[in-house]
């Protein structure tokens, strides 16, 4: 039985994009914020005048030559009046005539006037735009002024162009939390739902590595991210990540889900993924509980069908009289005494035999029973022998010795698996112990 779509629901359920626009108030005041008064003035007289400028990136005095200044003065007395036509009809003259990349930059600012002026978006981020690409920004204007441009691309919803002046600021200030995750929203529009997925990883990574951790949705959705992307890797990771930061059932539920989505066709992983949910109270369905039964079933476990149906009812969650329930319980009652009554030859002759399978069988009986400390004698008693699985042999262990109260030598257990899928499920099992109040 496959995991149910409808288990998997509030996983997937990754949401709506978070808030990142902002209002034109904020993009305005922000811009006005880094292009301050003084400093339009000094840049327009040395357009009027051809006299020095301000110092450019490379330490060097810029300033403008005659003819650029020439070029530019008309826009600049234009702005001036705020005269926004003939502002607007001196701009490609002035854009033609500035070389220099700090002439370009005072054009830049001037354009950006005029879109002030006209209460223009557009063309305030061709103002904007065309200073960032001048190469004559000063260096502590440049990451204002890409923070500018994402402001504007947001607000027309131009999410092509936010993420490109996203990716510009982050090779800026490369640790900016904030506009990683913004990024990663814009690339779930953008529908490259893997890639915003990394960066919510390198949020929480970055956020770990200041002693911080993220808000349980970052975790929640990145995780989300890249269970879609069928990134089994980077979802694991993830994962534990999310139930390390926020131990919740909830969490630990999506986690074991997708886990076993992961691997179904593999029906002994399966059966052990299944009793890690029992153990850690994680079932809340008929049909998980149903289905867990059934498998157990099929591979003989009377005891633990028992067990998992009489849970099921307990907590409600099923009804004795329910039709498969019924029958499934009724089964196993019918052979729990005489299979009860094998074990102890049963287990005098695994203990005997060359080979370890006969004890792993007997084991994983006395585990359905909740015998859990007669089933990891015999689960050791299989690992000396050979034969059998190590990686499987040891989550049994493991789940045995946690389920008698052995945390420690249950941690050793599962340490021992370290390949394969079954050493993503160890690693669920010691995170859960780790969680765990101390004993």
């Amino acid at each position: 039985m496959t995991v149910s779509k409808l288990a998997l629901a509030s996983l997937l359920a990754v949401g709506g994009l978070a808030t990142i626009a902002v209002s034109a108030a904020e993009a305005q005041r922000s811009v006005r914020d880094n292009q301050r008064e003084q400093e339009r003035r000094r840049a327009a007289e040395q357009a009027k005048q051809g006299q020095t400028g301000q110092t450019g990136q490379t330490g060097q005095i810029a300033q403008l030559t005659r003819e650029e200044s020439a070029a530019i003065a008309p826009l600049f007395e234009a702005v001036r009046a705020a005269n926004w036509p003939a502002a607007t009809a001196a701009l490609p003259a002035a854009q033609a005539g500035a070389v220099s990349p700090y002439a370009k930059y005072v054009v830049g600012q001037l354009h950006y006037e005029i879109g002030r002026g006209t209460a223009s978006d557009p063309i305030q981020l061709e103002g904007i735009n065309a200073m960032v690409a001048s190469g004559g920004a000063p260096a502590d204007q440049l990451r204002p002024l890409v923070g500018n441009q994402i402001a504007f691309a947001l607000r027309a919803n131009n999410m092509a162009g936010a993420e490109t002046a996203l990716n510009r600021f982050l090779e800026i200030e490369p640790n900016n939390v904030t506009r990683l995750q913004q990024l990663a929203e814009v690339k779930i529009h953008l529908n490259k739902r893997g890639e915003a997925a990394a960066l919510f990883q390198r949020a929480i990574q970055l956020g770990e590595a200041g002693g911080q951790k993220a808000a349980e949705d970052i975790y929640r959705r990145a995780f989300a991210l890249a269970y879609e992307a069928r990134n089994a890797e980077q979802t694991l990771a993830l994962g534990r990540a999310l139930v390390q930061a926020y131990p919740t059932p909830a969490n630990w539920r999506s986690v074991t889900l997708a886990f076993r989505q992961q691997h179904q066709s593999d029906a002994p992983l399966q059966l052990d993924a299944r009793r890690f949910m029992r153990a850690a109270g994680l079932l809340r369905e008929a049909g998980e509980y149903v289905g867990f039964a059934d498998s157990l079933n099929r591979t003989g476990q009377v005891g633990e069908v028992k067990a998992v149906i009489d849970e099921a009812i307990a907590r409600r969650v099923l009804q004795a009289a329910d039709g498969d329930a019924r029958t499934l319980l009724a089964a196993a009652n019918a052979r729990i005494r005489e299979d009860q009554a094998s074990l102890p030859a049963s287990r005098t002759a695994a203990l005997a035999a060359a080979a370890g399978r006969p004890a792993r069988q007997i084991g994983d009986a006395y585990f359905g029973y909740g015998q859990y400390a007669d089933a990891a004698a015999l689960y050791r008693a299989a690992l000396e022998k050979g034969g059998e699985d190590a990686n499987l042999v040891n989550i049994r262990l493991g789940a045995s010795l946690a389920l008698a109260g052995q945390r420690a030598e249950a941690e050793t257990a599962f340490r021992a698996v370290t390949t394969g899928p079954r050493a993503e499920l160890a690693q669920l099992w010691l995170l859960w112990l780790a969680s765990r109040p101390a004993a």
